[in-house]
């Protein structure tokens, strides 16, 4: 690193109600870093909102899982499994019933040897039609949550790529040196107004391409 490379700075800071002035050499990166640190009103995770937000979608997580684990205690229906009333009609009166459906026989038999598709569970109040029908609805609680989830998985994904796909500095020497618009102020024929004109760029090189970022 050559002396062109370093820049002078005096520093000064009170000490016992004293001034004192010390001069220090840095580099040209570690000057702009100090200026900005010290001038350009830093910010950081927590003033931007950031560690709250992150601590609330922790929070949330906790919750969902509380709630996953607490509806996966008893009984899920299977998807595409739903259930029904049905009528049996006697000669005297007509009877109301319930049964668990599934388009595909997959319910384990109760006599046959192959598997079937419906499951009896008898009237309303019966506590197989109770849980049946629960288990309908925590099977779709469920699957709601999961739907979601992959949702927000997606946009979680989609920011960490977006932040960490281009290095910073990339993107800055890009915007720099290739802007997609460049515009030209003219001043109006009519009054004192100022118009901005669009043009689009072609591509003008510019002096900050080759010359190092200086701080004066």
């Amino acid at each position: 690193m050559t002396e062109e490379d370093r820049v002078e700075l005096y520093l000064a800071r009170l000490e016992n109600n004293r001034r004192i002035v010390e001069r220090v050499r840095l580099t040209r990166e570690q000057t702009a870093s100090y200026l900005l640190t010290s001038r350009g009103c830093p910010q950081t995770p927590d003033s931007l909102g950031i560690t709250d937000t992150l601590a609330h979608l922790r929070d949330a997580i906790a919750h969902l899982e509380s709630t996953i684990t607490h509806l996966s205690s008893s009984y899920i229906a299977p998807e595409g499994v739903e259930a029904h009333r049905y009528v049996v009609k006697r000669p005297y009166r007509s009877y109301e019933y319930n049964k668990l459906t599934s388009k595909e026989a997959i319910f384990p038999p109760q006599i046959k040897e192959q598997e079937v598709k419906v499951v009896h569970l008898s009237k309303d109040d019966d506590p197989r039609n109770i849980e049946a029908r629960a288990g309908i609805e925590r099977r779709n609680r469920l699957l709601a949550i999961a739907t979601q989830i992959r949702a927000a998985t997606e946009l979680l994904d989609k920011a960490r790529e977006d932040a960490s796909s281009i290095p910073v500095y990339d993107t800055v020497t890009h915007k720099i040196t290739r802007p997609e618009w460049f515009f030209t102020r003219l001043r109006a024929t009519r009054g004192d107004r100022m118009i901005t004109e669009r043009k689009p760029d072609r591509f003008i090189p510019t002096r900050f391409q080759l010359s190092p970022l200086i701080f004066k």
